[in-house]
């Protein structure tokens, strides 16, 4: 089946094909989700992030998808296959994710192609989109990752005085190491790419790490059916939500490529970005052009206890399932999804680089999203929607979130 990338709302449950989520649990989250308007659901069909083949949190109830050695497990397949079937009945598309950055210097490059090339025999049939990688960059391995925010050119730019310093070659090699090892990353998937792109027309894209957009990990993006970012979780990358897909039609002459957030806050990881921040990121993503939308919750993308992965917080499965978030986005969705993927024109404004407001006008409809109702001296024209109540509204109100659609 073809899936189309433009429209679609997504949910993020990274360890769903693993025994962290049982049966009945996989059949309360995909309902619930599909009966909240959502149309997709990104998956992980390997070993999932921040765990490794010989975890027992990597495993199905079938094992692993593949072990150290490099041996592949049909059984977890068809188990995958199972759960994604069950997803697509239930009117959810997949987003397979095949491996996560680093798993390409576990495993050799052709055996990722061959581990791939088992994933499309067993999914290319059903409602699925695929992404080569999450996060192609992670885990590059070499030294003080806070080094390695400088680029190299802007370190040697940074003059004589910092060049004499004691300790400054020994950052300058650790940067020009990350700088090669990146490379050889970026080499390395891209020859999966250029094969895998052979074998299928189901679209691929590719879940970069902050700081870097899909088209910036390989060699061959034209091989990519979107531009993708990860805007991640921390306060920092608040304008990075609309700045990003601002950026990719800026410098991107390509109408029928979008620009895709794969993954912005969580609601609840690292104890915030709860509901206002959740509608506030989907609502100046889509307006800034973004084509579709990937939600994701702490506790719902772990399949957390409370204990596992609880350095990125304590919000476990059960509060995460039981957030209202996800039904007010779905509400909000549906306002505009049939409009996503048009081209329009964006203005925004901003005060000391806060938002104030941000409009996308559109052939035959603008709409205009505003965080604080307060910070603004006048309303423009139209009917005002309610995206932390999920309604419309005949009066505007005194203060909070409001969308105006004319």
């Amino acid at each position: 089946m073809t899936v189309t990338l433009k429209g679609f709302l997504a949910d993020t449950w990274w360890y769903a094909m693993t025994s962290r989520l049982s049966d009945e649990d996989f059949k309360r989250l995909t309902e619930l989700r599909a009966t909240q308007g959502y149309s997709a659901a990104q998956v992980v069909v390997g070993i999932p992030p921040e765990t490794t083949p010989d975890n027992p949190n990597a495993a199905s109830p079938a094992g692993p998808a593949w072990t150290w050695s490099g041996e592949f497990n049909d059984q977890y397949l068809q188990f995958a296959r199972d759960r994604i079937l069950k997803m697509n009945e239930s009117g959810l598309a997949a987003i397979i994710y095949g491996a996560w950055g680093q798993q390409i210097r576990w495993l050799g490059i052709e055996p990722m192609i061959a581990w791939w090339q088992k994933v499309i025999d067993f999914t290319s049939d059903l409602e699925v989109i695929y992404c080569l990688t999450g996060e192609s960059n992670h885990h590059l391995g070499v030294g003080d990752q806070k080094i390695f925010r400088l680029k190299w050119s802007n370190a040697y730019r940074m003059g004589e005085q910092l060049r004499t310093r004691p300790g400054f070659r020994r950052i300058a090699h650790r940067l020009f190491q990350r700088s090669k090892i990146q490379e050889n990353r970026r080499q390395a998937w891209s020859q999966v790419l250029e094969q895998l792109t052979k074998l299928t027309e189901i679209p691929f894209v590719i879940h970069p790490s902050p700081g870097e957009t899909g088209f910036d990990c390989v060699e061959n993006p034209h091989l990519l059916a979107a531009n993708t970012g990860q805007t991640g979780h921390s306060e920092a990358s608040r304008g990075q939500l609309y700045q990003l897909p601002l950026q990719h039609y800026a410098t991107h002459d390509i109408i029928d490529r979008g620009f895709i957030n794969l993954e912005p806050w969580y609601e609840g990881i690292l104890n915030g970005f709860y509901g206002p921040d959740q509608l506030y990121a989907y609502w100046v993503s889509i307006l800034a052009g973004a084509d579709s939308y990937c939600y994701g919750a702490h506790g719902i993308w772990n399949i957390g206890d409370g204990g596992f992965l609880n350095h990125w917080g304590s919000q476990t499965f059960e509060q995460a399932i039981a957030l209202d978030t996800p039904r007010l986005i779905g509400l909000s969705h549906q306002l505009i999804k049939l409009h996503l993927g048009q081209p329009g024109k964006v203005n925004f404004v901003e005060d000391n680089e806060e938002l104030i407001s941000i409009t996308r006008k559109l052939t035959s409809v603008v709409f205009t999203y505003i965080p604080d109702i307060k910070r603004i001296s006048w309303l423009p024209a139209g009917r005002i929607w309610l995206p932390m109540e999920g309604r419309f509204a005949d009066d505007p109100p005194r203060n909070g979130q409001v969308v105006v659609i004319d």
